[in-house]
């Protein structure tokens, strides 16, 4: 689970008034369940559910149960370890949540994809995030049990409960969770996976936002958007885009006329940063006076004449140190770098390796960011991922070194330039997001190549599209 903002108090009071209310009587009953070890599912469902309950009652007390007793940490792999230990990661809340609906016959849906609310994540995609939807009435709701049962902190979990979660509005629900499924997108006209992945980050009581990218190539605009709260100020954290810790405050200036409201942002040294923006306001509190919360706007910005620098240091024995400079290899097709962690290489130019220009190609957009993460192989082999391809690295004498660029098995719910190489062989436009019709196009080239027809594109199928 990323670590994510918190819904802010006003916001989440308005949103439980009209998703929650009415199941009040059913949080209670759930607050008098004792914590203890269960036998079964069976014998966790017959202790939740009375036997006047209807589907919606069910449905919202295995939710609150399920956010009031488990708490985000070790993957606990079975849905009654997850109830028995008390905790688990978000696989473990969707799994317990569908056993007990299984049980009550209610349907249900595990649904994969992304998760984010955090400035770091714009501009990737990863599927790293699960959860539910049922079916009741004859219409679908979203549920994060995750996301409503707390937060996390400094790696130390925060229990508090988010309503706003449960039953969330699909049109809200999509500016944070990308399901990997467009259809469970339960919107009329489904959000494209690349306007997703580079759209910024704020908070939902904000709305009309003109800023409609996540990462912005300017350094003096204005930035105007909607809200029915009364924000008094505004203050900017800002991060080199590979900085993290904490930052001091910068005020900057807010006009309002009527709902609207306009901050200007004034970049004064080249760079790529990572923006909070927080805009405060004032809530009464009748016992104890006032206080401020803040509701963020998250975005990357890039001044216009930003160059991504060579990296000054990096350690060859050490995967992690590598993943910046390899980024920036195929990013300046930088051979003499390239040469110097690899100085005994029989490569006498990067054209020389297979998938070269197309990883270049996919890089062309980069600033700088990457994501800090590599994947081991067998034996001694790791890889980077980066868009749809895959630099491999091999250790020989405690150096890791440069062995090959693959390409990633692509299929249904993918994005990025390697689909879009496809796509070009099938004449297809190269939108970038792999869809049904590039599937069932997949699908009739295997069947006329002899290979498995899945619509997936592996090894074989790679070799003979002649990529």
């Amino acid at each position: 689970m990323n670590v994510k903002w918190i819904i802010l108090f006003l916001f989440l009071l308005s949103n439980f008034n009209s998703y929650g209310q009415n199941y009040n009587y059913i949080y209670n009953e759930v607050k008098k369940i004792p914590t203890q070890n269960y036998s079964s599912i069976n014998e966790l469902y017959n202790t939740i559910v009375k036997p006047n309950y209807n589907d919606a009652e069910k449905v919202y007390a295995f939710a609150k149960f399920i956010t009031d007793k488990i708490a985000y940490g070790k993957r606990a792999r079975s849905p009654l370890n997850t109830i028995n230990t008390g905790e688990g990661v978000c696989q473990d809340y969707s799994e317990l949540f569908i056993e007990l609906c299984d049980l009550a016959s209610i349907n249900n849906y595990y649904i994969t994809g992304n998760g984010r609310n955090s400035v770091q994540d714009i501009g990737f995609y990863d599927s790293n995030h699960s959860w539910n939807i049922v079916k009741l009435n004859g219409k679908y709701e979203i549920f994060d049990l995750t996301w409503a049962a707390g937060y996390v902190s400094d790696d130390n979990f925060i229990q508090q409960f988010d309503p706003f979660y449960f039953n969330t509005d699909p049109k809200l629900f999509i500016l944070n969770h990308f399901p990997d499924n467009p259809k469970w997108q339960l919107l009329n006209v489904p959000v494209l996976k690349t306007d997703y992945i580079n759209q910024p980050s704020y908070d939902q009581s904000i709305y009309n936002l003109s800023l409609k990218k996540g990462i912005v190539s300017d350094n003096n605009f204005d930035i105007t958007f909607s809200s029915s709260s009364n924000f008094h100020s505004a203050s900017v954290y800002k991060w080199g885009i590979k900085e993290y810790g904490q930052k001091s405050a910068i005020d900057l200036p807010i006009t309002k006329n009527g709902d609207r409201y306009k901050i200007n942002i004034n970049e004064l040294n080249e760079g790529a940063y990572k923006y909070n923006i927080v805009l405060w306001r004032t809530i009464e509190e009748s016992a104890n006076g006032s206080t401020s919360t803040g509701v963020h706007i998250n975005f990357k910005l890039r001044t216009p004449d930003y160059t991504v620098p060579r990296p000054v240091s990096y350690n060859k024995k050490d995967p992690w140190g590598l993943i910046e400079s390899y980024h920036y290899i195929f990013y300046k097709l930088d051979f003499n770098f390239f040469k110097k962690l690899n100085p005994n290489t029989d490569i006498k130019s990067l054209k020389e390796i297979k998938h070269y220009s197309s990883l270049t190609k996919s890089l062309s957009n980069w600033f700088g960011d990457y994501r800090n993460f590599y994947t081991k192989m067998r034996g001694n082999d790791i890889y980077y991922e980066i868009d749809n391809f895959r630099i491999i690295l091999t250790l020989k004498s405690d150096d890791y070194l440069f062995k090959e660029i693959i390409r990633q098995t692509l299929k249904m719910g993918k994005s990025g330039y390697g689909v879009k190489e496809i796509q070009k062989v099938f004449g297809l436009e190269t939108t970038g997001i792999f869809d049904e019709n590039l599937e069932n196009k997949i699908k009739n080239f295997q069947k006329q190549k002899g290979l498995t027809a899945d619509g997936v594109v592996g090894k074989m199928t790679y070799k003979a599209l002649g990529l």
